[in-house]
């Protein structure tokens, strides 16, 4: 297996604070439902939005498929999802997927049947004309979701995607996600601090805490465990 995700050397630094991630390295394998766990603000957001170009002026180089991130091909590949939904008040479900299907060169006789494909995978079809302005916001990450998928990307990207979920909707997202990595091969990267909600989902894991890497591998134990072992136990 070989690995879909590269980062080596990652250093960004902010200020005088010197807050952020400094010459980390870790990999994530093609197919892995991967787990990138942390504190606040141990570096998580600032990794991710390093990997999806957010971020540019940083040292060391990320590569998604073997190909640099600051090639465009490089970012067709990837999906991301954000912690927060913002969808513009005037916009439909399927006015809304359109537009950005469009802009992702998706051939217009393939845009209204992918829409169709996930509202129906996703037992959203009746929202099709209804705008995501005003959904919940389990049909919003529902809604982002599909936006992510759209282009047909090998790695999805996920920053905290149950914030602000009850229990029925984070059930329902995880499971959403894992039929995506099991039936169409997607590789999951999900940024997360529900260690437990999360655990039984995934299969490979990388803790960073203050901006290093403590672990990157394959999940051997529980994360709170591994969690407990390489920070807390090592503080007490």
């Amino acid at each position: 297996m070989s690995a879909i995700l590269e980062v080596n050397n990652l250093k960004k630094l902010f200020g005088k604070t010197n807050r952020g991630v400094n010459q980390i390295s870790f990999s994530v394998q093609d197919g892995d439902f991967h787990a990138f766990i942390g504190e606040n603000g141990a570096g998580k957001t600032t990794t991710i939005k390093s990997i999806i170009g957010a971020y540019t002026n940083f040292e060391g180089n990320i590569l998604i498929n073997n190909i640099d991130i600051k090639n465009a091909q490089a970012k067709a590949i990837i999906g991301y999802i954000p912690e927060v939904a913002d969808f513009p008040k005037e916009l439909s479900v399927y006015e809304y997927l359109y537009n950005l299907a469009y802009l992702s060169n998706i051939k217009k006789e393939e845009i209204k049947e992918k829409i169709h494909k996930y509202l129906k995978l996703f037992n959203i079809e009746n929202l099709i004309h209804d705008k995501p302005y005003n959904f919940s916001s389990g049909q919003k990450k529902k809604i982002l979701l599909i936006q992510a998928l759209i282009h047909n990307p090998r790695l999805l990207i996920l920053d905290e995607p149950a914030a602000n979920l009850d229990p029925t909707a984070r059930y329902e997202l995880f499971s959403l996600l894992k039929k995506l990595n099991l039936e169409q091969k997607i590789t999951i990267f999900i940024s997360s601090h529900v260690l437990a909600e999360i655990d039984k989902y995934v299969n490979s894991v990388t803790l960073i805490h203050n901006g290093n890497i403590l672990y990157n591998g394959k999940k051997n134990q529980s994360l709170e465990d591994l969690f407990y072992e390489k920070i807390i136990k090592n503080t007490n």
